[in-house]
């Protein structure tokens, strides 16, 4: 059973659509064993935002300074101290996209053959759009002159730069953005800072021990009962790279006597205050070493009402009569409310 040149285009939407399970095919097409990033907040962190060019939101960074001890008949002194900043982060967008020619041998041979094809298709180009976005979302821009590639979170947690001041919120503006992170630098409110702390050795003496004091500082409660700019549920997640992770298994297998007959018996299980330590192949590009403790109440991936996963139709290519192309578009930007609920840990310089 052959298909008719003008039926293409609605048997390419039909089976991207349904994603026909016939015909199974191993997926080699990226190096990576998995991408944290894409499911973690990808699919199930984002948070939808209504249009607009900016994303907005506040944040106060200091108190009045008001109070104080007084006497009877006391002159009253009044000042009006600015305690509000304004905070901005501009959406992004991304494409992927495949294409196909009429003419290729799967069409002139019936359904199978159709949805076999535009299913190798589809995952191809939606394994090129997490891959991408799996770097987007560790990483971070080159600089500000970069206005296309979305923020990640090197750029909204960022390292502490010296050994002397380890264990502090010293998290400070990312490299290559002058006026800071949302456009507010750190050096002019310091409470816009991350926290940050420098490790020698993965060891019970001195990350663990950096990472209980880093979950203590971070746990900021308000005095006060007021809405704020948080982002989701509350949730905390932290991350890192295959070399730290195994020497955190070899710890706790230390700790652990009764180790049965598995000779790997706490990989996987690693834990630190109840939340699993997961590991993330793409952070095998990081000689740091680092150690996110990221609290997703306050981090997100935002999108664009209407843009956060648009498939198009098939529609034929201007200059290649015969060939059709399918879009995947998004807006998107990484948005973090909050800083010091953020934490890193590295590798000493």
């Amino acid at each position: 059973m052959g298909i008719l040149y003008a039926d293409v285009p609605d048997a390419a939407r039909l089976t991207q659509e349904k994603l026909i399970k016939r015909g199974a095919f191993l997926d080699m097409a990226t190096d990576l064993t998995d991408h944290v990033a894409v499911r973690e907040i990808w699919k199930k962190r984002k948070k939808v935002f209504d249009g607009g060019d900016d994303w907005r939101f506040f944040a106060q960074v200091d108190h009045n300074h008001s109070a104080g001890a007084v006497g009877l008949y006391e002159t009253d002194v009044s000042a009006i101290n600015e305690t509000t900043i304004q905070l901005e982060v501009q959406p992004r967008h991304v494409n992927a996209h495949y294409t196909f020619d009429v003419r290729e041998k799967s069409f002139q041979k019936g359904g199978v053959a159709v949805a076999n094809l535009i299913q190798t298709k589809y995952v191809g180009m939606m394994t090129s759009f997490y891959e991408m976005l799996e770097r987007f979302l560790w990483t971070k821009p080159v600089d500000s002159s970069d206005e296309r590639q979305p923020y990640g979170i090197e750029y909204w947690v960022t390292k502490g730069a010296a050994e002397s001041a380890p264990g502090a919120f010293t998290g400070l503006d990312p490299t290559g953005f002058p006026l800071g992170r949302a456009g507010k630098k750190s050096g002019d409110y310091p409470r816009w800072a991350n926290y940050a702390s420098p490790y020698l050795a993965v060891s019970k003496e001195d990350l663990v021990r950096k990472m209980r004091t880093g979950h203590r500082l971070t746990a900021f409660r308000s005095p006060i009962s007021h809405a704020q700019p948080d982002l989701g549920a509350m949730g905390n997640g932290i991350y890192t790279n295959n070399s730290v992770l195994m020497t955190m298994e070899e710890i706790l297998e230390d700790q652990n006597m009764n180790l049965g007959n598995d000779m790997d018996s706490k990989g996987g299980r690693v834990m630190f205050k109840g939340s699993p330590v997961i590991y993330v192949p793409y952070l095998n590009n990081d000689t740091e070493n680092p150690i996110y403790m990221l609290d997703w109440k306050w981090l997100t991936i935002g999108c664009l009402s209407g843009w956060e996963n648009n498939l198009s139709k098939p529609y034929q290519l201007g200059d290649m009569h015969l060939v059709n192309r399918v879009d995947l578009d998004a807006t998107l930007q990484m948005v973090c409310t909050d800083l010091r609920r953020q934490s890193v840990f590295h590798v000493a310089p």
